[in-house]
């Protein structure tokens, strides 16, 4: 049988192509929008060299660099990975990608070693402890490993930045002026932390200082005026080859598991969340109550119902809010959209942890309701009818608050644009809370549950299709 007929691809395989390039741009544009800001840039790196990018401000470099990370798609042209293409097989990419940027985005409530070790976990690095402990030592962390990264000094997270890019051995590191902060004994230590993180890898740079370059890289391009204007010739392809593997594939639910455990972990440190909403569901409560007093006399499991589930609403909004919200703040997106992974796991962990705290902040106001009403709201139909109206608020509000990361005015507006979605569980929970509070027959809630349950299924099979779209466009 033909070998070459038999022979896997890279898509396939998910393993670079170690007989192309590690790099190849070919007439690539990239830019914002319509505006260009480079144009047909051609380019190409073997494993094991180093190039850097030099050029004044504004020249397109960290542009270029945040393109090849898969952060940006390029206006036109072409990005290759060894085999692999940029654009079309982005996933399969960013397991051979590497990518320090101008703001560290690591996770500062997780320690030196804890990151390194949640990035083991994305990217399947095997040997994972191991690997943590000898990238530790080559950056000079060893003995801060388990100090916060919020802790650590800017130049320390420029060296922790560098080991978690290079954590998984890709074909390609890009570092986008990794000099800026790192003191005259980090940047002469520069080119020995790259022969000890990744001696085969191909190393693309940006800096605006000469020395760097010819210290770090063995060949420079210039870019000037959106153009490459001066480029060295392509080093032989070197005798240490190709860089070792860059681990295999995480599976979604391995991705989100890891995600999930991330969340709550920095959740229980941070203590930024649960605190002040269950705060925020106990005041509601109880000015809700003084409001309605006269009619809680009358009817109070309607009032019971208007006042828990509006209060869950508002929970659900604003914590949905902060969960997205947060990590793109404090640019910790980005290292979840370099990971190869499908990016709706991320979803899904943030999607727990919102049910999570609606459902502890729910069973809190029921039990303040119960007091404040005379009413027996710890019965099995209200408790099915909590469960259910957390699941379908989650799902409706964390789908909003993922669709609108990009809005600055997210925390003001995301509490109106959830009412028109919310109105189905509102009135699906308003009922069912009646039917079990005012003593209806055996099943008199089961059409409103199943309202909740579709409701939440439908928004959770969207929000699953279209938040990989909202961070990655």
């Amino acid at each position: 049988m033909n070998s070459v007929a038999t022979r896997p691809t890279p898509l396939a395989t998910g393993e670079p192509d170690t007989e192309s390039p590690a790099l190849t741009l070919s007439r690539l544009s990239v830019g914002f929008g319509r505006r260009s800001v480079l144009r047909e840039v051609s380019l190409s790196l073997n494993s094991g060299e180093r190039v850097a990018l030099l050029g004044p401000n504004g020249a397109g470099k960290t542009t270029l660099l945040r393109t090849l990370a898969t952060l940006q798609p390029p206006l036109s042209g072409q990005a290759r990975v060894g085999g692999t293409d940029l654009v079309g097989s982005k996933r399969v990419a960013r397991r051979h990608i590497g990518f320090v940027g101008h703001t560290p985005h690591l996770i500062g409530h997780l320690t030196a070693r804890e990151n390194l070790a949640f990035l083991t976990s994305l990217y399947g690095v095997a040997n994972a402890d191991s690997r943590v402990t000898e990238a530790l030592e080559v950056v000079g962390l060893a003995d801060l490993a388990d100090r916060r990264a919020r802790e650590l000094s800017r130049g320390q997270l420029q060296r922790l930045s560098l080991a978690a890019a290079a954590l998984h051995h890709p074909a390609v590191l890009l570092l986008d002026e990794p000099d800026a902060s790192l003191d005259r004994d980090g940047v002469r230590a520069l080119p020995a932390m790259l022969d000890a993180l990744c001696p085969g890898s191909a190393v693309l740079l940006s800096t605006h200082d000469p020395e760097v370059a010819a210290q770090v890289a063995g060949r420079r391009a210039v870019v000037d005026r959106g153009r490459v204007v001066q480029a060295d010739q392509p080093m032989p392809n070197p005798a240490i080859g190709k860089a070792p593997s860059s681990g295999t594939a995480t599976s979604f639910f391995g991705a989100a598991w890891t995600l999930l455990r991330k969340d709550a972990l920095v959740e229980w440190r941070a203590r930024e969340q649960a605190p002040a909403l269950l705060a925020f569901a106990l005041l509601i409560t109880v000015l809700f109550d003084m409001a309605f007093v006269i009619l809680a006399a009358a009817d109070a499991p309607a009032v019971a119902a208007g006042v828990a589930w509006s209060t869950l609403l508002l929970v659900a909004s604003l914590s949905g809010v902060r969960l997205f919200g947060s990590e793109r703040d404090a640019n910790t997106l980005t290292c979840l959209r370099l990971a190869p992974i499908d990016q709706s796991a991320v979803f899904v962990a943030k999607y727990v942890v919102l049910v999570a705290h609606v459902l502890v902040v729910g069973l809190v106001q029921l039990a303040l309701l119960s007091a404040l009403l005379d009413l027996q709201l710890f019965q099995g139909g209200m408790l099915a009818t909590l469960g259910l109206v957390t699941i379908a608020l989650s799902a409706v509000t964390a789908m909003q608050s993922a669709l609108a990361l990009q809005s600055r005015a997210r925390e003001m507006l995301m509490p109106l644009l959830a009412v028109p979605l919310a109105i189905p569980v509102m009135l699906a929970g308003v009922g069912a809370t009646l039917e079990t509070l005012q003593g209806a027959p055996a099943g008199g809630a089961a059409p409103w549950l199943g309202l909740l349950a579709v409701v939440a299924a439908v928004f959770l099979a969207l929000s699953v299709l279209l938040y990989p779209h909202a961070v990655d466009g």
